[in-house]
């Protein structure tokens, strides 16, 4: 069994394994490299600054953060998990006990169901994996979809640093009248896993879809189906999506929410998807992807795209949007998915309570956050955070 528990694994230390390599190179936001470090290690080192394009700098977060790791894992394997840095009783994962399972479902789906059952919504994610939202039309009834969100160590620090973990430390910022905001070094991933049993036909970890990242977590073995990052290097973060070139596993790539674009990465620059959608690597993405030595199934993978505004134009919306996290898991449709819309509805009151409610998938300009509360740039995973219990009993999110 392959569990990749971060329990027992001090923060700073895991990201110094990490990226314990230096820092920089020519490209702006490596400044100081040494000059005999090894070119995997440039090409393994995160960004400290946006590249010329958001294409680029998106490219340059995958390409760091699938770089090899500890182990068979990857380096955002290494992170924490949001569910682990945000426990239900605001004291740690508890000691004793068999370790939690890694994978759970997906929070957006949950409160989205529950806004449509009329029942108030909850970001809580389930322990358990969830129905898909919106299956394509080659897995089996009743398919199931997992999720995991990993964060980076500069963030977790961060809130861990100002007592974020817990509902009170962000009740105390919104009566202060702070916005919180994250280090610029902030980078959280999100990752949605399909079991290889729920496609048609099926297959396994010893014999995987070509071009697709499989991994054999709690005695099951997945499909890496669909991948986001979001980076704080911009104020409002650079959001991006990735998924894998498979008409097995990602069938609906480019297609449910709309044309891909990338013009760094990719040739050609947008790509419709399907059958005859496919594009190749550019040259430099596959010199850095060679750079950084990744498992030869990420070459294989593709930006659906990069969003760092909110509209363009005569004030009209950015979408962005995967066909795996937000279509086959949420159920959403074309243009209903932004991401950093969606994402700047995270804040907190002065009682405690918070954006969930507000939570309906916007899309177009920035979010106004209440009177009385302030923003928790742009990061839902702080809606984790419950109120610590004197008494140490477990609690409820609320």
């Amino acid at each position: 069994m392959r569990h990749f528990a971060i329990a027992g694994i001090g923060i700073a230390a895991g990201f110094a394994t990490v990226i314990g390599l230096g820092a920089g190179t020519d490209h702006g936001f490596l400044a100081g490299f040494s000059s005999s470090a090894s070119a995997q290690s440039a090409a393994c080192v995160f960004p400290t600054a946006p590249s010329p394009t958001p294409e680029e700098t998106a490219w340059r977060l995958f390409v760091a953060a699938n770089c090899p790791g500890n182990g068979a894992q990857v380096v955002w394997e290494n992170w924490i998990e949001q569910s682990q840095l945000y426990p239900a009783s605001g004291a740690g994962v508890a000691a004793a006990g068999p370790p939690p399972k890694r994978l759970h479902g997906s929070p957006l789906a949950n409160a989205l169901s529950a806004r449509r059952r009329g029942v108030r919504a909850l970001l809580t994610p389930a322990t358990d994996c969830n129905p898909m939202g919106g299956p394509p039309p080659n897995v089996t009834s009743g398919a199931t979809i997992c999720e995991e969100v990993h964060i980076n160590a500069e963030a977790a620090s961060f809130v861990t640093t100002n007592g974020y973990q817990l509902r009170p430390g962000q009740a105390a910022a919104a009566q202060k009248g702070t916005d919180i905001e994250f280090p610029t070094p902030a980078i959280e991933v999100k990752v949605d896993w399909i079991p290889g049993t729920d496609f048609t036909p099926a297959f396994t970890c010893a014999n995987p879809p070509a071009g697709v990242r499989v991994e054999t977590i709690d005695g099951t073995c997945y499909a890496m189906a669909g991948m986001h990052i979001s980076s704080k290097l911009l104020t409002d973060w650079i959001w991006a999506t990735f998924e894998p070139q498979s008409m097995l596993t990602n069938p609906l790539r480019c297609i449910t929410f709309g044309d891909c674009h990338d013009a760094w990465g990719a040739s050609p620059a947008v790509s419709s998807g399907g059958a005859g959608g496919l594009t190749t690597l550019s040259p430099a993405l596959q010199s850095l992807m060679t750079q950084a030595n990744l498992a030869p199934e990420f070459a294989n993978y593709r930006l659906d795209g990069a969003q760092i505004k909110f509209t363009v134009g005569n004030n009209r919306p950015t979408y962005l949007g995967n066909s795996v996290i937000e279509g086959e898991n949420v159920g959403m449709t074309k243009n209903t998915a932004s991401c950093i819309t969606c994402h700047s509805a995270s804040f907190i009151a002065k009682n405690g309570t918070d954006g969930i409610d507000s939570l309906n998938a916007p899309v177009g300009p920035r979010v106004k956050i209440p009177a009385g509360s302030v923003a928790r740039d742009f990061a839902w995973s702080m809606f984790l955070a419950c109120p610590k219990d004197p008494n140490g009993t477990p609690g409820r999110c609320h």
